[in-house]
C-alpha cells in the first residue's frame, strides 16, 4: 500500500489520527515498543517544545499515542510519503532544524486557520516513522481519505510491497532500512605522517564514524598520496570535520551527502564444539541473506583450543543456518 500524505495547512498530528485510522488496521504491536517509541518521540521533540502552547503539545501528546496505535515505527506493511508541507514563514531560525530532511514551503502565516499550530512532533514523528519525502505524487488514485486541511491519498503501486522505508539518521537496525541522513567526507593527503593517519582513523571511529578508510590516490605534480574518507551522520559532521582539520594537513575538506540501505539485523548465540560465539544475521526484504560470527570471539576459541580459526568459523555457521529464521515474519 503507498499512502500520500497531502496537507494544505501546518501539519499536525491531531489532523493525521484520524484519515490514517480509516485506511490502516489497528497494529498488534508490543505496548512495550509503542511505550518505548512514545518516550523517545518526545524527547526528540522536547527542544521545541517552548514554541507550542501548552494546550497545543498536549493534544499533540495525545494524538502521537494514538498514532503509534496504529502506525507503528518499526512494524509496518505499508509505503508513506509526503508531499511538501507549508510552514509557517514566521518561524525563529532555532526551529527549523526540525524540518531538516523534509521538503517545505514558506508560507504568511496568516493564511493558515491555525497559525500556532505548528507541531514539532507531527516534524518529529514523519522523520523517525521513515516517512519519504517527495515532491509530486504518480500513480493511479486508489482512495482519498480526507482529514481537516489535509487528505490522505491511497496510490494503487504494484511495487509498494519492495519499497524500503527511508529513515534520517535511523540508530535502530532492527527492520531493514535507507538510511539518508548521512555525509562521506573526503581529504586528500600527500604529507600527512601514515602514523598520524592510524591516529586519525581511531579518533573518527570514537567520535562516532560509521566507516573510515585510506585509498591510494595520484596527486599533482605526480606525487603519491592518500584519499581519506569518513561516513558519518550529518550530526556529528562538525565533530569529525574538526578532527579532520586538527589532526591531519588538510586545508579543506570535501561533503557529500550519501544514503545507506541497511538490512535488518537479529543476533543469536550457538553452542560451538569449542564455546559459545555470537552470530549477527542480516535479512533483505524478510529473507536472510547474511550470517556473520563476531570474529574476535572466534579467534579468541580457536587460540585457546589451537585449531584453524576457520573450523569455529564454519561451524558457526552451520549451525546459524539451522537455529535461526530464513525468514522474518
Amino acid at each position: 500500500m503507498k499512502l500520500v500524505i497531502r496537507a494544505e495547512d501546518s501539519l499536525t498530528l491531531q489532523g493525521l489520527v484520524e484519515p490514517l485510522q480509516q485506511v490502516l488496521k489497528h497494529s498488534a504491536s508490543d505496548t512495550l515498543f509503542r511505550q518505548q517509541d512514545w518516550n523517545r518521540l518526545k524527547q526528540l521533540a522536547e527542544p521545541y517544545r517552548d514554541y507550542c502552547e501548552q494546550e497545543q503539545w498536549d493534544l499533540e501528546e495525545r494524538a502521537l499515542a494514538s498514532l503509534l496505535s496504529v502506525c507503528p515505527i518499526h512494524q509496518k506493511e505499508w509505503s508513506l510519503f509526503v508531499l511538501p508541507l507549508p510552514i509557517p514563514a514566521a518561524l525563529p531560525l532555532s526551529i527549523l532544524e526540525v524540518v531538516t530532511g523534509l521538503y517545505v514551503n514558506e508560507v504568511e502565516s496568516s493564511t493558515f486557520a491555525k497559525p500556532l499550530d505548528f507541531s514539532p512532533l507531527a516534524m518529529v514523528w514523519l522523520r523517525e516513522a521513515g516517512v519519504m519525502p517527495i515532491r509530486a505524487w504518480s500513480g493511479k488514485l486508489h482512495k482519498v481519505i480526507h482529514g481537516e486541511r489535509l487528505a490522505i491519498l491511497e496510490l494503487e503501486d504494484e511495487k509498494a510491497d519492495r519499497l524500503i522505508p527511508r529513515y534520517y539518521e535511523q540508530k535502530n537496525h532492527e527492520s531493514e532500512h535507507i538510511d539518508e541522513g548521512m555525509l562521506l567526507l573526503q581529504v586528500n593527503l600527500d604529507d600527512t605522517s601514515p602514523e598520524w593517519l592510524a591516529y586519525v582513523m581511531e579518533q573518527c571511529l570514537r567520535a562516532g564514524a560509521n566507516d573510515v578508510h585510506f585509498l591510494p590516490v595520484t596527486m599533482k605534480k605526480s606525487r603519491p598520496g592518500t584519499l581519506l574518507q569518513v561516513m558519518c551522520y550529518q550530526s556529528q559532521a562538525e565533530a569529525l570535520k574538526t578532527i579532520l582539520f586538527t589532526e591531519t594537513t588538510t586545508f579543506g575538506i570535501r561533503s557529500f551527502p550519501v544514503a545507506c540501505h541497511r538490512l535488518a539485523r537479529r543476533f543469536i548465540h550457538v553452542q560451538t564444539e569449542w564455546g559459545e560465539v555470537a552470530v549477527k544475521l542480516g535479512y533483505h526484504q524478510k529473507n536472510r541473506v547474511q550470517i556473520a560470527p563476531e570474529y574476535a570471539v572466534c579467534a579468541k576459541l580457536a587460540e585457546e583450543s589451537n585449531i584453524p580459526l576457520k573450523w569455529v568459523y564454519q561451524q558457526a555457521i552451520r549451525l546459524a543456518e539451522q537455529e535461526s529464521d530464513v525468514n522474518l515474519l
